[in-house]
């Protein structure tokens, strides 16, 4: 059991403990002299903490510039301790470091070369201690190349070997995780498979790991075979299984009904986190013409909101702070949390029980689907040449599943054409054979959607809209508030209402034309920007189109906070779709598109009918996008 040490520990420049440590450290550099005698390990460590605190760009240079002469006699100080180190003393002093102190041991271990002082047999003893983590070496490139072939033989006996793997090749690095780790030459690429085959194996692997190898797609740095991904998902679903069975974990459920109502759309949450939503029957009875069927998935549904965005696709701010930082997420995963899930399986169950509906009435989505291309567009808009040629209603859902893709993939490639020039000439489309892909549909209105594109920018939202910024909390309020835009929106609050540290954000915001003070002290927003940032942190993008008033967003695109797109689907539809569709951007894809074209398809049929309810969804979103191009294009009296 390793010592404890109450000492001074920096974490990082924006950790919220760097106030205490730095009042902790002043006290102890009050007493420094650069001629004592340590022969405390954790002291001399102690120390390169003080240097790193004194040397924080969060420190101000007034606070900091007293104690200039003693901060620059530190390292001297530090680094004659270190270099001090032998292979006899080596196991000892390390065996008495602190546990908060490990990480900067081998920091120092590094910086000072201190391996060049300790033997290969010295070090194996370390290394093959089980107390010892592995990847507090590794993430040192010349510790890991010194000691090659004692580490590589190290880790492919280690049960942490496998998930160090995991976290350098397959895991997405986060502001936690975010240190890169190195593996021993002499380790290849070929070893890994059977490495992590037994890590699968091993009586506690973690859920998290299992389900990102069950996931990942293999490469030339980490080979992972389909064989050992069946495995790895197995496993991961048995686990699971277990902990379901023993009651552990939440569960939610959705469920849609059609039954004649007072109200169009009402809804029901039981104690047990099911949601049971009732749409009125009569209404879509009395409307049975197949315009107001399609309506029904922007005014009823929601498939899309009123500025025609798509509301499928996992947007950063609906994800909650555990969610964002923890867990296991890889490198090429389609980030999802609770509220895309919930979102799915509502819009899901919708298509499910709205087909289904209309379906007693002989009307099929399907035929309303096709009408909407070889009728509707040439009807409303004069525009020729659209062939929809949809699965039939009577087909079974794997031959509908194989189908639709290709229609879907034909009407994107038709649209391109009529984008391009004007009209669809088939021969032209029959010689073509290039992928067209989502992000290189073109708009046909300029200007049509608008991005984030600063780091300011981003920051602006954080401070406003999230959850994890401070200047929501107002310790001599006893209330709680959501954010920081809600406390601007619900009280009166002043500038002297906050701790001096929070204040410099504050003075930011107002410098950026975000909020205003008051010769009072009061705050208050500006609401056109705020509510344009507001918009663009819910939905990652920003419809110009529907502003009234889009001077805050052309000062915005000018000075490069903000840029705008012109393509048919925004960044996040784009997401989504290739989340949905492919398996090419993201690892975790569903792979609705290829999966039934060459046959690798799952043969459980209810599986299927759910696929192509996906399919349909995203069908419907397509022909949503299309005729709001029109709309907007061709406006109508």
């Amino acid at each position: 059991m390793r010592v404890e040490y109450d000492g001074v520990k920096f974490y990082s420049d924006f950790d919220m403990s760097l106030s205490y440590n730095f009042d902790k450290a002043r006290k102890i550099l009050e007493q420094f002299e650069k001629d004592i005698k340590y022969t405390n390990v954790n002291q001399i460590i102690e120390l390169y903490n003080i240097y790193k605190i004194f040397t924080s760009k969060s420190i101000k240079a007034e606070y900091t510039q007293p104690y200039n002469i003693k901060v620059k006699q530190l390292i001297p100080v530090v680094a004659r301790y270190f270099r001090g180190i032998s292979d006899t003393s080596f196991l000892k002093q390390y065996h008495v470091v602190s546990v908060i102190y490990i990480d900067d041991f081998w920091e120092l271990f590094d910086k000072f070369k201190v391996y060049e002082n300790v033997s290969s047999g010295t070090f194996k003893t370390l290394i093959n201690d089980p107390e010892t983590t592995l990847y507090n070496i590794l993430k040192y490139k010349d510790i890991t190349r010194y000691y090659d072939t004692i580490l590589a033989e190290c880790m492919r006996k280690s049960d942490q070997t496998a998930e160090i793997i995991i976290e350098k090749f397959l895991e997405k690095k986060t502001q936690i995780s975010e240190t890169n780790c190195y593996i021993p030459p002499s380790l290849k690429p070929a070893e890994f498979e059977a490495i992590l085959d037994k890590y699968i194996d091993s009586e506690y692997p973690h859920i998290g790991m299992l389900q990102l190898l069950a996931s990942s797609q293999s490469s030339a740095e980490c080979p992972i075979s389909d064989k050992l991904r069946l495995k790895a998902k197995r496993a991961a679903e048995t686990y699971l299984q277990e902990r379901v069975a023993n009651g552990v974990g939440i569960s939610y459920g959705i469920g849609v009904m059609f039954r004649d109502s007072d109200q169009l759309i009402s809804m029901e949450v039981s104690k047990s986190n099911q949601y049971q939503l009732t749409y009125d029957a009569s209404w879509i009875r009395n409307n049975q013409d197949y315009p107001t069927l399609l309506n029904n998935f922007v005014y009823l549904f929601e498939y899309t909101d009123l500025h025609f965005r798509c509301t499928f696709p996992s947007v950063r701010s609906q994800l909650g702070i555990f969610e964002k930082t923890l867990g296991v997420k890889g490198i090429k995963e389609y980030e999802i949390g609770t509220a895309f899930r919930i979102s799915d399986m509502k819009s899901s169950i919708e298509m499910k029980g709205y087909t289904a509906f209309i379906s007693g009435f002989n009307i099929h989505i399907e035929d309303i689907y096709k009408w909407f291309f070889t009728e509707y567009l040439k009807d409303e808009f004069g525009v020729h040449g659209f062939i929809f040629n949809p699965p039939s209603y009577e087909q079974s859902f794997l031959e509908k599943c194989r189908n639709l893709p290709s229609e879907m993939d034909g009407i994107l490639k038709q649209y391109n054409l009529f984008v391009q020039y004007g009209s669809i000439d088939r021969e032209l489309l029959e010689m073509s054979s290039n992928p067209v892909t989502f992000d290189t549909l073109p708009s046909m209105i300029n200007n049509k959607y608008v991005y984030a594109n600063s780091a300011e920018i981003e920051r602006e939202q954080f401070l406003l809209f999230s959850d994890q910024s401070m200047l929501h909390y107002l310790p001599n309020i006893k209330r709680s508030f959501k954010n920081f835009f809600e406390v601007l929106s619900s009280c009166e609050v002043k500038i002297s209402d906050y701790p001096e540290w929070e204040i410099n954000d504050i003075r930011w915001l107002e410098k950026r034309g975000t909020i205003h003070i008051d010769t009072s002290g009061m705050l208050h927003s500006i609401d056109s920007r705020v509510r344009l940032l507001q918009d663009l942190y819910d939905h990652d993008v920003v419809c110009p189109t529907y502003y009234r008033d889009k001077a805050e967003i052309e000062k915005l695109v000018l000075t490069g906070d903000l840029r705008y797109g012109n393509t048919l689907f925004s960044i996040p539809e784009q997401n989504y779709l290739n989340f949905m569709l492919n398996k090419s951007e993201y690892s975790n894809g569903k792979d609705l598109r290829n999966r039934y074209i060459h046959s690798t398809y799952p043969i459980d049929v209810h599986q299927q009918e759910q696929d192509y309810m996906c399919l349909l969804k995203i069908m419907a979103v397509i022909i949503i996008k299309i005729n709001e191009e029109l709309c907007l294009k061709y406006p109508v009296n």
